[in-house]
């Protein structure tokens, strides 16, 4: 059979890994033999029981669920990561390579990474961190906050004043929020929320604030603040979202995070402890042996860092 015209017979000795065109060598990827573990259908109703008891949160395990369903191609084709926006990637990961355990093949798909180059980290973190640091617009907060100050309704002013304390996510903030007001209620809102320390234990419900790699254990907020939440009615994110979208603001829930961290850093709180409050506990040596406090002289140490912080971002707006 003769040659296809600009195509040049391939040198046996170089495994057929390549090809020749107008005398220039391109590689080519071979394509892998067809491997039961990526080709065997998904039961993903035993998938999805098999998920509800590895993760005690629910959520995120609808979350890894729905991870699986949506991008399962990527257990034949890996290399579809890369079409994947950073920010999302990691995450998508983790669910798919859960799935593969599920499935019995981590070790072959850990393989078929590393050919197809996918990491987990992205080679740029380290300067992105270092661009977020300067791009962040702390200073603006306040200008904002008074602007939509007059949309929001009393129970969502407090909410405000809530995430800006503790630092919170948006998603466990109000998760916390209406779990006090549930609590409340029925009367039970000391099995949350310790007097004694003024501190919110978020670690004694696992199911919605331990979330593998994002959780939060403990906040500390004022007993006046308390009150006022349990004053309040539950508040939904989409709605609220939906509503400040329709009036043309943004919703700038997350900075309030960035911002408690950075003013309670700056306030002679040692990055550990910051970290702690912010849910992440440090792996260091010195963290996980060494470092210990005293919980009721932390919390008056909070409480006052919060007095200034409150000063700081809502210009006595609040009070």
């Amino acid at each position: 059979m003769a040659d296809g015209e600009g195509f040049e017979p391939s040198t046996p000795n170089l495994g057929g890994n390549f090809v020749i065109i107008d005398g220039k060598k391109y590689s080519i990827t071979p394509l892998e033999p067809n491997n039961k573990s990526f080709n065997t259908h998904i039961d993903f109703k035993d998938y999805e029981i098999y998920l509800s008891k590895k993760y005690s949160n629910k959520k995120y395990a609808r979350i890894q669920y729905n991870h699986a369903r949506n991008y399962q191609d990527l257990l034949a084709n890996p290399s579809k990561f890369l079409t994947i926006p950073s920010g999302q990637r990691r995450n998508i990961m983790k669910a798919i390579v859960c799935l593969t355990k599920y499935l019995g093949c981590y070790e072959e798909y850990k393989t078929k990474l590393k050919n197809h180059g996918i990491k987990w980290s992205n080679e740029d973190t380290a300067f992105q961190g270092f661009l977020s640091i300067f791009s962040k617009k702390h200073d603006t907060l306040p200008r904002y906050l008074g602007e939509v100050w007059p949309h929001l309704s009393d129970d969502e002013r407090v909410l405000i004043r809530f995430l800006a304390v503790t630092g919170l996510r948006a998603g466990e903030g109000i998760s916390s929020f209406n779990l006090m007001i549930s609590l409340s209620s029925q009367k039970k809102l000391d099995g949350y929320y310790n007097k004694e320390f003024n501190v919110l234990e978020h670690f004694k419900f696992g199911d919605l604030f331990l979330r593998g790699t994002k959780n939060t254990y403990i906040s500390f907020v004022s007993q006046e603040l308390i009150d006022d939440i349990c004053r309040c009615e539950p508040i939904n994110y989409n709605a609220l979202h939906c509503r400040f979208k329709r009036r043309g603001f943004k919703l700038r829930l997350k900075e309030l995070r960035s911002f408690n961290n950075t003013f309670v850093r700056k306030s002679d709180v040692i990055s550990e402890l910051t970290d702690v409050l912010a849910g992440r506990v440090p792996k260091s040596v010195f963290c996980r042996h060494y470092l210990a406090e005293d919980m009721l002289k932390f919390s008056k140490q909070v409480l006052v860092i919060q007095e200034g912080l409150m000063d700081a971002l809502f210009c006595n707006r609040c009070n």
